[in-house]
This record gives structure tokens, C-alpha cells and sequence, in this order.
């Protein structure tokens, strides 16, 4: 019978516990409660013995004072999971459906600005911008695609370009040979795509991280809003709508939706995907807020 390891440090107390996890929640939106006490030790037993820190009660006094291992932390408790070409269905409904949308309304006189918000490490960022480097109704449009995200390292490697063959699970041959180039370690991203891309480190619970990126016509945010609570959903929904340009569209993931959510979105139903608009004439301010059925 195996014996499990005994960890040098005492458990959580409830105060420590309850302070880590409203702290996480109130700088990242991230939700942990009490139920994650045993994932959260877990993952943080080698950070906090690192500082050389006796106590996970030291290492939240630590993270209240210190931003840069409170940057630390995002990347012990993120999800990093992702890959190219994720949820084709949608991204064929951008394509076939919103990018026609887009084209015949002129948008800003041949200027397309997308935000890929939560972008991991790139791969969805970067799949945009194949994407519309092989559209013919946006020929000689300026396009700037944006990617943030909240852990430093996640952008460092889509600032790096080079991914390995779990990134691929939904690329073709075919595409991984036109959109890349095999290099030491992986494949590189070609030279072309990487100038349509722009990374930068992103908090959304931090509004002026969002007013850097600008205004922008289409917004990407799919599976973060899953790890958010009600409370730091909606703040972040209005931030998106404040970011969008009137006429702009918001695509989430397809577990995530404004489905019985005050909003001032309204919500497009294509043939492949439900998106969101920001309306092009807005409404009164007594009637702006709307609960989609």
C-alpha cells in the first residue's frame, strides 16, 4: 500500500483560505471557494516553499503586497488549454456569415481591429488572422488583430510563434504546410501572419488593461467568461460592449452565452453560431438594458 507524501506545510485555515480565494477572485475574476482548498494547496506548495515562506497564511501577506508574484500566481491557477482552428463551427460562421456583414457595411472606411481577449498562448489569435488572410472581401483592408491575456508566459510564447503538435489537433496538413514552417522544437508561424498580430499581458477585471487595447469591431472571448462568476461575467460584458464600436459583434464560447442576462447586446442569430451586436443606434438610457429570453 502506497503512502501519500507528506507536504512540509500545514494545511489552509479557514481565514487564509477564504482570503486567497476573495483575493484571486476580487484582481483576476478567477472563482475558487472553499471546495478547492486541496487543487489550491497543491498547486501552490512548491511556489510558497520557493520564497522560502513557512505558512500559506505568509504567502497570501506576500501576494497582497507584491503584484509581480501575484502575476506569479494567475499562471499556477489558469486553465492553458487550447489550439488552432478551435470550434470550427463558429469560426466558419466569422467567415461565411459576420465577414460578409462586416465588408458591406464599410466598416471604418477598409479598417478591421479584432480583440482576441483571454488568447492563451496565441493559437486562437493567430488562427484569426489565417483566416483573414485568405478572405477576398477584405482585400487591402488595414487589419490589426489584438491578443490579450493575463499570464505573462502565455504571451511570450505567442510573441515566440512556435508550436508543437498538440496545437494542431483541428489543423489540416494542408494548413500547418501554408500558414507555417517546421523549425527546431515545432513549427514557426509565418512571417506574414505575425504582422497582422499585435500580443500584450491583459488583466480584464482591470479596465484600463481593456482602454489600451482601444476600440475595436469585433471582440473573441470564448471559454473565460466559464471561470468567472456572475458578478465579474457582467462587469466584463459591459467593458466589451464599451470597447466595441457601434455595429461591432462579440463572439463567446459555445457553453458561455448572455442567455438571462441584463444587457445591452443584442443577439444575432446566424445559420452556424448565436453572436451578440452592439447596436448600431443605440437606445435610450431608460431602455438600454434588455433580458434576453
Amino acid at each position: 500500500m502506497k503512502s501519500s507524501r507528506q507536504s512540509p506545510l500545514a494545511p489552509m485555515g479557514p481565514a487564509t483560505l477564504t482570503g486567497l480565494c476573495d483575493l484571486v477572485k476580487q484582481r483576476s475574476g478567477l472563482v475558487y471557494t472553499v471546495d478547492s482548498q486541496s487543487l489550491l494547496e497543491k498547486r501552490l506548495e512548491a511556489r510558497v516553499l520557493d520564497n522560502a515562506i513557512s505558512s500559506y497564511a505568509d504567502y497570501l501577506s506576500l501576494l497582497r503586497r507584491d503584484a509581480q508574484e501575484l502575476s506569479y500566481l494567475y499562471e499556477l491557477l489558469t486553465t492553458k488549454e487550447t489550439y488552432f482552428f478551435r470550434q470550427e463551427y463558429q469560426l466558419r460562421a466569422f467567415v461565411d456569415e459576420v465577414l460578409p456583414l462586416i465588408a458591406s457595411e464599410g466598416s471604418d472606411a477598409g479598417r478591421l481591429t479584432i480583440w482576441s481577449a483571454g488568447c492563451s498562448s496565441g493559437e486562437e489569435t493567430y488562427t484569426l488572422a489565417m483566416l483573414l488572410s485568405e478572405s477576398r472581401l477584405l482585400s487591402g483592408w488595414k487589419i490589426r488583430i489584438l491578443g490579450t491575456d493575463l499570464c505573462a508566459s502565455n504571451i511570450e510564447h505567442a510573441n515566440r510563434g512556435v508550436y508543437r503538435t498538440s496545437s494542431f489537433r483541428s489543423t489540416t496538413e494542408e494548413q500547418r504546410e501554408r500558414f507555417f514552417t517546421p523549425v527546431e522544437g515545432g513549427w514557426s508561424v509565418r512571417k506574414e501572419l505575425r504582422r497582422m498580430v499585435h500580443f500584450s499581458v491583459g488583466n480584464l477585471m482591470e479596465h484600463g488593461d481593456a482602454r489600451r487595447v482601444g476600440r475595436v469591431d469585433i471582440i473573441f472571448c470564448r471559454n473565460v467568461l466559464i471561470y468567472f462568476d456572475e458578478e465579474a461575467r457582467r462587469g466584463v460584458t459591459e467593458l466589451f460592449f464599451e470597447r466595441l464600436l457601434p455595429g461591432g459583434y462579440l463572439f463567446l464560447g459555445h457553453s458561455e452565452s448572455l442567455l438571462n442576462t441584463r444587457t445591452q447586446f443584442e443577439p444575432v442569430h446566424l445559420d452556424g453560431d448565436l453572436v451578440y451586436k452592439r447596436p448600431i443606434l443605440e437606445r435610450s438610457s431608460q431602455s438600454k438594458m434588455r433580458v434576453f429570453p
